[in-house]
């Protein structure tokens, strides 16, 4: 049993804190020092991905399952830093204020 809820935990805790994880990975700072190494960027880029899959299946399987609304909440806010996360990453909207490598336009690495 305890097994079962370390379990739980984990999940909880993968939805939960992936998206703000995310986020902190594409903070200005970082993203600019792993803009000077290639393989470190992509590696990055990898990890905020992955997260924010993992993060957002998991997130719908919790929902689905019919937790207590405030469980649920913290689901949904985890799930919503995940979209923000891949938001901030791939640059997705309006403007490309970072001028992202790959995008028409912008500088190459």
């Amino acid at each position: 049993m305890e097994s079962l809820a370390l379990l739980a935990a984990f999940i909880l805790a993968l939805v939960m804190f992936s998206g703000p994880i995310g986020i902190l990975l594409t903070i200005n700072p970082i993203w600019y020092a792993t803009l000077k190494n290639p393989t470190l960027w992509y590696a990055r880029r990898i990890l905020i991905t992955f997260l924010a899959v993992v993060g957002m299946v998991f997130g719908f399987q919790v929902l689905l399952s019919g937790i207590p609304f405030m469980a649920s909440l913290l689901v949904m806010s985890g799930m919503a830093f995940n979209l923000v996360a891949i938001k901030l990453e791939y640059q997705i909207g309006k403007f490309n204020r970072r001028a992202t490598p790959g995008t028409p336009g912008a500088s190459e690495l």
